[in-house]
């Protein structure tokens, strides 16, 4: 009895257990639905601001964004406006460099032209300048002075002037150190110059056309010259075409020691410093020591009769008294068509001419009418002046001037000028000495 009291008891129980969970589970899904709908209407309230506070602020990022874009847009053209203006301004600059050139070059060519009328009027009280010079007679009085006259008419008709070489460059120094009267300009070779005149000179930085030579064409440098050279004259082996066939003519010059030639060749004296002298230098270059000496050994052997000056020379060879000399090419090129002297040129090794002379100006520091002098200097070596130094058959020292005797018409296609030996620039007497010992 009591066990089914018990079972009965039980069952109640479990009825009342699950009629309190089902209440429970009923009870909290009511409030998990409660959270849920809790929940929708939480987010949907966020969401309804969100996008009330998105929909008010994306007007105020695009209006941000605008504005954005206007400053990049000003700020790229400000950058090009200003990219502009340096453009402009860099160009006006460069406007305003060049007309200050300009300026400044027209200031120059005044001061110039003021200085050269200046010049002109202190010559034209002065007396036309004694000049000494190995320059032919002839062609200073036929050529040269007249064409000096033509660009100053007011010059005397007849211009001052004396042939001469080592006993008239003797008498100037005689004559200087006496405080004699002398010459105003001395018109000599290079070597002369250098070797024995430049402590008689004085400068001449002013001379205009400096500046359109070559720096070694002023001695002993072109902001402090004393000297200016005026024309360039190779030295040529030349031959009578009546007394030797051109197959015969000396190829080259190591053929001038061919024993052949004995008692056959006229040159200048070699035992005085003058254009030979500056030949047999430059030829040591060319052949080296050893083959110069034998070469200089040989000449001597030909036992050459010696004269005064090139133009003697080749005034010999002309005449049919000797058919072969040492020469300058401005003999041959002032020859009229028919004159039986042509020049040998190389065709063997050395092939190649050594620059006899390159003449040189200056003026004394004695010089008595020194305006004029430098008048006259100037104008030697204007352009001018070297085309009247080109009509006297030298080439002249102006490399650029298109004349007939210019170094690049005259020379033969493979033919050139050798170099100086520039020792002999700095010791003439050594040379002089050392060429005389070769010839008795």
């Amino acid at each position: 009895m009591q066990d089914k009291v018990s079972l009965s008891l039980a069952v109640m129980a479990i009825l009342i257990s699950a009629g309190s969970l089902a209440y429970t589970s009923s009870v909290v899904g009511g409030v998990s639905t409660q959270i849920d709908q809790t929940k929708k209407d939480l987010i949907g309230q966020v969401g309804s601001q969100a996008s009330q506070v998105t929909s008010k602020i994306s007007p105020l990022e695009s209006s941000v964004n605008s504005v954005r874009q206007e400053q990049t847009a000003i700020r790229t053209l400000v950058e090009q406006r200003i990219g502009g203006l340096e453009k402009s301004l860099q160009e006006a600059q460069q406007r305003l460099s060049q007309a200050e050139n300009v300026a400044q070059q027209s200031k120059k060519e005044l001061e110039t032209l003021k200085a050269e009328q200046a010049l002109e009027e202190a010559a034209k009280k002065e007396h036309p300048p004694l000049i000494y010079g190995n320059v032919d007679s002839p062609h200073f009085v036929g050529t040269i002075w007249p064409r000096f006259r033509e660009s100053y008419p007011w010059a005397p008709a007849e211009g001052k002037y004396i042939e001469g070489f080592t006993a008239l460059r003797n008498r100037f120094i005689s004559e200087f150190k006496a405080g004699a009267p002398s010459a105003d300009i001395l018109f000599y070779s290079a070597i002369n110059i250098v070797g024995e005149l430049s402590p008689y000179l004085t400068t001449y930085s002013s001379m205009k056309y400096v500046g359109i030579y070559p720096d070694e064409m002023a001695y002993p440098n072109k902001n402090e010259p004393i000297a200016f050279t005026t024309n360039l004259l190779p030295a040529v082996i030349i031959y009578n075409i009546n007394l030797v066939n051109e197959k015969d003519a000396p190829k080259g010059w190591i053929e001038l020691a061919d024993p052949k030639w004995k008692n056959k060749l006229v040159t200048e004296d070699p035992k005085r410093l003058t254009t030979l002298t500056k030949i047999m230098a430059d030829l040591q270059l060319q052949l080296g020591k050893d083959e110069w000496d034998k070469f200089m050994r040989g000449l001597a052997a030909n036992s050459p009769t010696y004269v005064g000056s090139n133009s003697e020379a080749y005034a010999k060879v002309l005449a049919g008294e000797f058919p072969v000399s040492i020469g300058l090419l401005n003999d041959i090129t002032n020859q009229k068509p028919g004159t039986p002297v042509k020049v040998a040129w190389p065709t063997k090794e050395p092939i190649g001419v050594p620059l006899g002379v390159s003449t040189m100006v200056g003026i004394s520091q004695k010089a008595a009418n020194p305006n004029f002098a430098k008048l006259f200097i100037q104008w030697l070596l204007s352009p001018t002046g070297q085309r009247a130094i080109g009509e006297t058959g030298r080439s002249p020292a102006l490399l650029t001037l298109d004349h007939p005797n210019s170094l690049a018409k005259v020379l033969p296609q493979g033919v050139k000028l050798m170099p100086n030996n520039v020792e002999l620039w700095k010791d003439p007497k050594k040379w002089q000495d050392i060429v005389k010992s070769y010839f008795p």
